[in-house]
C-alpha cells in the first residue's frame, strides 16, 4: 500500500528543483538557510522558496527557525523501509 509520503518521495522525479533542495539537505546533514541552499545550487532564492514549500507540503522537509530547513529522515527513511520489508515478505 502506497503512503502520502510514498507518493511524495515518488514525485520528486518530476520536479528537479524540490529533489536538487532535498539532496542539498540531506548531504549536509545539518540545518539550512535558503540563502546558503540557493547559492549553493545556483538557483535564485524564490525558486528554492518555491521548493521548500512544497517539499514542507509533503513532509519531506520541515521549517526549524525562520528561514532555516532540515529534511524530514523519517518521512523519507519509512516508506523506503515498508517497501523494502514488503519485498522480504514476498520473497519469504
Amino acid at each position: 500500500m502506497e503512503t502520502n509520503v510514498s507518493k511524495s518521495l515518488w514525485s520528486l522525479r518530476r520536479s528537479t528543483t524540490q529533489r536538487r533542495v532535498l539532496m542539498c539537505l540531506i548531504r549536509h546533514d545539518r540545518p539550512m538557510a535558503t540563502k546558503e541552499i540557493a547559492k549553493e545550487l545556483n538557483l535564485t532564492e524564490n525558486a528554492v522558496s518555491i521548493a521548500l514549500m512544497h517539499l514542507r507540503r509533503k513532509g519531506l522537509v520541515e521549517r526549524v527557525s525562520k528561514g532555516m530547513y532540515r529534511y524530514n529522515l523519517g518521512a523519507i527513511l519509512a516508506p523506503i523501509l515498508e517497501t523494502y520489508l514488503s519485498e522480504s515478505e514476498r520473497r519469504g
